[in-house]
């Protein structure tokens, strides 16, 4: 249900946005997922049952409501950067916080050696933005105007 539910909403993101923030989102993940990675050989926290055992990435929260949040923060947001800073900020926080005390509580992963505060500090994703409007962003705009030169 974590996975697939949240993947019923692209339709309302329409097929434009879905491939201008896609390159972004692949991005996005896999930093995530090479951080669990990470998190296991450092022991920051343990996922408890793990779809994939030998991956210390939560599949199921990456690529399902990780995934498909980014996607409308970067929808909502984009181009207004300190809008996206601050929802990120607080989307964050939320994560940080009160989601993972419920994560905890549900069994589905447990802090070990890193705090809520750390991986609050983390998880703020500016990276995301900086990729969208340097990596991604730029060569469109730069192909957009030789397309429309005479």
């Amino acid at each position: 249900m974590l996975l697939i539910m949240p993947w019923l909403s692209v339709i309302k993101l329409g097929k434009q946005s879905f491939i201008r923030y896609l390159p972004t989102i692949v991005f996005s993940d896999l930093i995530i997922a090479l951080i669990s990675e990470l998190s296991r050989k450092l022991k920051w926290w343990k996922v408890k049952n793990p779809i994939i055992p030998k991956l210390a990435t939560d599949v199921s929260f990456v690529f399902g409501p990780f995934t498909i949040l980014n996607f409308w923060i970067f929808k909502l947001t984009y181009k207004k950067f300190w809008l996206y800073l601050l929802t990120n900020i607080i989307s964050d926080y939320l994560f940080a916080y009160p989601l993972t005390s419920l994560a905890e509580k549900l069994g589905v992963y447990k802090m070990v050696k890193m705090s809520r505060k750390q991986l609050f500090l983390l998880s703020i994703a500016v990276a995301n933005y900086l990729y969208q409007a340097l990596i991604v962003e730029t060569p469109r705009r730069e192909q957009s105007n030789r397309n429309n030169e005479p």
